[in-house]
């Protein structure tokens, strides 16, 4: 109870606060009281409500002595809807500075929320309630959870009843601007035990109302991960008012705050994915586990740095030459350039050079790539992709990969000295269009690269703007250039052991050297994110962000860093976020394949499916010869069930790119997923070809999947074993052995098999809560191991968050199964063949023999 009341002897009006009396029930209780007050009292600050005294009534009512303040709670304001952005900030701002205030003193408060916040008439505001919150935890307070705080503002560790500390006051405003500026708390669920669910769990709900600047703040506040959220309220004052800087008054007039403008298979009878950087490992909505040839290919994509420009004044040289020049202007402008750039051969192979020849052709491949928006007809294939098909001429260029141009070339060293050869290729007939040999004596890469891209623009009549020239980012220190250089060679082979943590040295090494080199930020940036791929561990995707974030600091024009940040937030399950930055790399360059893959599969993860399929179809419209725009489209409509839509995707892919082992795995998927038995022939030879080609432990895991299918146990083992001889970290692949060992009655292996998978999925749920596939799979673990409680958890999950998806539900069932309850199994099996599930599928799977052979079970699904 809060009354107004005067003070007469100082003659001043108050606030008088009456402690409830469940929290004064004994001396000790109200000596705890006390002690609150006398340290909120020692506040003082403009943005902390003041505390004036702590009194007793004549019938030992305990109350605060407040200072009173004309206006209304925030909670109050925010009942006729959401704030302008521009005074939601400020507001934010104020509670910030307040609460930086009281952490100096070491006073945390537990209990920000809108209703303890008092904005004055003249727009002030005031953090009132100071020690409340402690005060009620301690005294035992009957509340829905057993901790200080107010639920739908608690971080995770206060809804877990963990230590807090002052990072925790830094959640609760991160959600009180959210509401602020969105209108609704981002955790909100109908109970309270699903708001904490959703709290520890699961990311916030969309924020497309919010600018994307205004949402990195909020993500940031919100980061479940204390060490990840701000660490201090000065660290998010500092964003906050550069926020609000840059928003400046206009914000207070426009809509600033209205818009920006700027997968599953069954839990054992799953297939896979590729893990490496250019298939799709994170897919795992079908149960054939397609691959997808670019979602993490961004390693490859770091190719936009300046060793383009060396190669660029050697064709500037031979451009003088007016027989040459008309003969390569005439042959560019005939029809559209699709160029490969090949690997530098290392004169004399010094070992020092080998990373960075291998450097040099990506940054090469990136520099024409920044070019394209300038030329429509320009396309550049990906370095990524020249050297995961190994293609080291010109000839295996034109078959294999439709390019028309290859440029080719080498790197000498003596000394300080760089010698350079290029070499421009037709690669029809083999023609020597053009060469050059310059040298730099004081070996100094960057120092060439600004004429050289012009001279290269110049040659394939491009107009070169200042925006293209400022996305190929600029760099001061020499040295730090060829340390940029190394980082790119190691990184393209980051799959090789120890040379992530090489790039990462030396790079650390060239940001010492130039702290304003851009592209070393961005570079790192993307070492980072491999490393997360590669060690499963995400604590390197904080690194990663860091260093995005200043590479955009110090260069705000590179699209690849944008691309790089939506494949982060997309990983993190901030859908919202992804599309923000996927947005922003394509008003960079409309033409980025990437950026609009990336943007398809954040649509579809957050189930905008329409939206998806229209962004990968306008992918393929700005390329419609490069294949693996087909191949993410036909990865779409896999997904949804539409096989035969999938199989001509993939086969138009294969026209342009016959020798792809992916492509045959893909449409191997296709064939098994589709359920005709009729097909299965077909999918063993398209992955016996994939397996020729490149033994992948996909390709394996996808054979032993079709032999189960086909219920020949004994091959499907060995084919499962040997996927785990290449790669033994994939849940889906074990899972597999589980099914093989349990059909063969080898129930040892089948135990071993079954606890190493599901130690796997309990480390994929931790890493992906709202992944409902890896939700559904750890419940039909924790289901045969009879674990009910932890099975119904997970399995409700999954259905929460994906409801309609096949594989789910049939996930569903089967646990259901192994639980014993015959009748709920039945109702969503039958629901997931409603939805598309493949009845052959669940032919092949033991454990669902009973349910099959039940008189109650309709194959139908109706």
């Amino acid at each position: 109870m809060v009354y107004r009341a005067l003070d007469v002897r100082l003659e001043r009006t108050v606030a008088l606060k009456l402690l409830p009396d469940h929290l004064i029930n004994s001396a000790e209780d109200k000596e705890r009281a006390l002690r609150e007050a006398r340290t909120a009292s020692s506040l003082d600050h403009p943005n902390i409500g003041a505390i004036y005294g702590f009194e007793e009534t004549s019938d030992g009512r305990v109350f605060i002595v407040l200072a009173y303040y004309e206006g209304e709670t925030l909670a109050q304001k925010l009942v006729r809807g959401p704030l302008p952005v521009a005074e939601a900030v400020d507001i934010a701002i104020e509670i910030a500075e307040g609460l930086a205030a009281a952490h100096a003193g070491a006073v945390m408060h537990r209990d920000i929320k809108p209703s303890n916040v008092i904005v004055t008439r003249r727009g002030a505001a005031k953090i009132v309630d100071f020690g409340l919150a402690r005060l009620a935890s301690a005294t035992g307070s009957t509340r829905s959870v057993s901790t200080a705080g107010t639920i739908g503002y608690m971080s995770p560790e206060q809804t877990m009843g963990k230590v807090v500390d002052q990072r925790t006051d830094l959640w609760s405003l991160g959600i009180v601007l959210a509401e602020m500026v969105g209108g609704k708390n981002p955790f909100h669920c109908e109970t309270a035990a699903a708001t904490v669910f959703a709290i520890i769990n699961e990311a916030p709900h969309s924020m497309d109302e919010v600018p994307v600047d205004l949402q990195r703040i909020i993500y940031k506040a919100l980061s479940k991960q204390t060490d990840t959220r701000y660490q201090s309220a000065r660290e998010m004052l500092a964003d906050l008012v550069e926020f609000r800087r840059q928003v400046g008054d206009a914000a207070e007039q426009a809509s600033f705050g209205t818009s920006s403008s700027r997968a599953s298979g069954r839990a054992s009878l799953n297939r896979t994915s590729s893990s490496d950087s250019r298939q799709l490992r994170e897919q795992k909505e079908r149960a054939a586990r397609p691959l997808w040839g670019s979602d993490a290919g961004t390693a490859r994509r770091w190719r936009w740095a300046a060793g383009l420009g060396i190669v660029a004044v050697a064709l500037a040289a031979v451009s003088l030459l007016p027989p040459v020049r008309d003969r390569v202007s005439g042959w560019f402008t005939r029809e559209p350039d699709h160029i490969a750039v090949l690997h530098f051969e290392n004169v004399g192979n010094d070992p020092e050079n080998d990373a960075v020849s291998a450097g040099l052709m990506d940054s090469l491949a990136s520099r024409l790539t920044n070019l394209e928006s300038g030329k429509r007809s320009l396309w550049v294939v990906p370095a990524s992709e020249v050297r995961r098909r190994k293609i080291t001429d010109p000839t295996s260029a034109f078959k294999e990969l439709g390019a028309t141009v290859a440029v080719a070339g080498s790197l000498q060293r003596d000394g300080q000295s760089i010698r350079m050869t290029v070499n421009l290729i037709n690669t029809r007939n083999l023609r020597l269009i053009g060469s050059a040999a310059l040298e730099d004596r004081a070996g100094d890469f960057a120092s060439l690269q600004d004429e050289a891209v012009a001279r290269v623009a110049e040659l394939l009549k491009i107009d070169v703007t200042p925006e293209m020239m400022q996305a190929t980012g600029r760099v001061a220190n020499a040295g730090a250039y060829e340390s940029y250089l190394k980082a790119l060679g190691y990184t393209e082979q980051f799959d090789k052991a120890g040379n992530l943590d090489k790039a990462i040295a030396v790079l650390d090494g060239a940001l010492k050297a130039d702290p304003r080199f851009a592209l070393g930020y961005a570079q790192l940036c993307e070492s980072y994110r491999l490393k997360t791929q590669l060690d499963k561990d995400m604590k390197w995707l904080d690194q990663a962000l860091v260093n995005c974030n200043k590479a955009v600091e110090l260069n705000d024009q590179v699209p690849a860093v944008y691309v790089t940040l939506g494949h982060i937030h997309r990983k993190m399950g901030k859908y919202d976020l992804a599309l923000q930055e996927y947005q922003r790399a394509l008003q960079l360059d409309p033409r980025s394949s990437e950026a609009w893959g990336g943007i398809a599969r954040a649509y579809g993860s957050a189930g905008r499916v329409a939206d998806a399929e229209a962004a990968l179809r306008k992918a393929i419209d700005l390329r419609p010869d490069y294949w693996e725009g087909y191949v993410g489209l036909g990865l779409f409509l896999h997904r949804r069930q539409r096989y035969d839509e999938a199989i001509a995707q993939y086969k138009h892919a294969l026209e342009l790119s016959p020798d792809s082992p992916t492509l045959y795995l893909n449409v191997a998927a296709v064939y098994v997923d589709k359920g005709d038995p009729k097909l299965f022939p077909e999918a063993e030879q398209a992955l016996r070809k994939s397996i020729t080609m490149e033994p992948t432990y996909q390709a394996y895991t996808n054979l032993g999947y079709l032999y189960i299918q086909e219920r020949k146990y004994g091959d499907a083992a060995a084919a499962v074993e040997k996927a785990l001889q290449l790669n033994d970290r994939d849940y889906v692949t074990w899972g597999n052995l589980v099914l093989a060992y349990e059909a063969l009655h080898e129930r040892d292996k089948s135990s071993q098999a079954q606890d190493r998978e599901r130690l796997l999925l309990e480390q994929a749920a931790e890493r992906a809560p709202r992944d409902a596939n890896v939700q559904g799979n750890l419940g039909i673990v924790y289901a045969k191991q009879k674990l009910r409680e932890k099975a119904l958890l997970h399995i409700q999950s999954a259905l929460a968050l994906s409801p309609d998806n096949a594989d789910v539900l049939s996930s569903v069932g089967e646990a259901y199964e192994d639980l014993g309850d015959r009748a709920q199994a039945l109702q969503y099996i039958e629901k997931s063949l409603r939805k598309g599930c493949s009845l052959t599928s669940l032919q092949a799977d033991p454990d669902l023999q009973g349910l099959l052979a039940d008189p109650r079970f309709r194959a139908g699904g109706k």
